[in-house]
């Protein structure tokens, strides 16, 4: 009896077993499936025309953007410069005038 109950949980040992092995077999099989479908996906996205128009439009425009940064930016400074130019000649005329008051007070003061 014993040889029996032996005997027959080998069997369905045997069994489990071949049944564990043809299901890693069927997952392995199914995520190599999954990795080809989405590495044939990611191509067809690389190499569709859309997809590269897109691309090409968004680096113009990144480029355009970055011109357009760059003109404001200079127009910016020159107009800094423009206005620190104009307030050096106010502070200049501002101090002639100022000295020539001074030395026409002290004339007077002193004669």
């Amino acid at each position: 009896m014993r040889s029996i109950l032996f005997v027959a949980g080998c069997a369905v040992a045997l069994t489990m077993t071949a049944c564990s092995q043809e299901h890693a077999t069927e997952v392995k099989e199914g995520a190599q499936a999954a990795a080809s479908d989405i590495k044939d996906a990611a191509h067809n996205i690389a190499n569709d025309p859309d997809v590269k128009e897109a691309g090409t439009a968004i680096k113009e425009s990144t480029k355009e953007t970055a011109g357009e940064v760059a003109d404001q930016a200079k127009e910016l400074g020159a107009k800094a410069s423009q206005e620190a130019k104009e307030a050096g000649r106010d502070l200049k005329k501002d101090a002639k005038e100022g000295a020539a008051e001074s030395k026409k007070q002290l004339n007077e003061a002193t004669h």
